[in-house]
């Protein structure tokens, strides 16, 4: 799971930008209601079914290989032989979607930019997010929606970008490569301390006594493992040998794309 800063803080505008994809089901039903689609009176049925009824919540593995598209949900009660419908049977679905991004291509700015593509019949909501560690630790992003069986560029000013879809549970990288990305071994313990005016990092296995003490080069490339980074972006041969010698006894790993 990939995790970067918030948003810097901005000043107010008039107009309201969405940051993230919706991920509560009540809230767009309630939006959906709001909107007009319905009378006030079936909005305040529904808000009192959700006060006084009982909600179960279930996951649905599909195969890889499951027809990308809009699947209905029917649900069916009988109460002294009577059917009920459910009450929210306009949104009783789920999505099975899946999403394709080019090589991304550097801008003259010192972007990137790259093409989403959506082979599925419905259209797919998208969370485009920029990173750039080098100006702000911070992150700036924006909605959008690729169209049905259609394509959309994506244009990016960082030096990092991801897109997220299916309700940000998928996160796709912008990259110009498929050079795998590392990281520092999370099932590590670490220690920052100060031995006679030079900074070291040890990193302690919690099951062993062993322990590593990291200083120069081997920290460099410890506290560069985020996630985010490649080797080839390494500077200099003695980090090379530095990330070699982490790589080999575990400390790092490499994570495809």
């Amino acid at each position: 799971m990939l995790g970067l800063p918030g948003p810097a803080p901005t000043t107010p505008v008039p107009e309201v930008v969405a940051q993230h994809l919706p991920k509560n089901v009540p809230l767009l039903v309630l939006a959906s209601y709001l909107s007009g689609r319905h009378k006030r009176e079936a909005l305040v049925e529904l808000l009192q079914g959700m006060h006084t009824g009982r909600h179960y919540y279930f996951t649905y593995a599909v195969p890889a290989e499951a027809p990308l598209g809009r699947y209905m949900l029917l649900s069916e009660l009988y109460t002294d032989g009577r059917l009920q419908h459910s009450g929210t049977a306009a949104e009783d679905f789920f999505l099975v979607e899946d999403l394709h991004l080019s090589l991304a291509e550097a801008t003259p700015a010192g972007g990137l930019r790259a093409v989403a593509t959506n082979p599925g019949p419905e259209p797919v909501s998208i969370r485009v997010v920029e990173y750039q560690p080098e100006r702000q630790p911070s992150t700036s992003s924006y909605v959008r929606e690729v169209p049905a069986q259609g394509s959309l560029p994506i244009e990016s000013s960082g030096s990092q970008c991801f897109v997220l879809y299916n309700e940000e549970r998928e996160v796709l990288p912008v990259i110009s490569t498929t050079e795998p990305v590392f990281l520092r071994n999370q099932q590590l313990l670490t220690l920052e301390k100060e031995v006679d005016g030079l900074a070291t990092t040890y990193v302690l296995t919690g099951e062993t006594d062993n322990a590593y003490e990291l200083t120069g080069s081997s920290r460099d490339v410890w506290h560069l493992a985020d996630g985010l980074h490649r080797r080839s972006e390494l500077p200099d041969p003695e980090m090379q040998t530095a990330y070699q010698d982490l790589l080999d006894e575990g400390l790092i790993q490499e994570l495809p794309h």
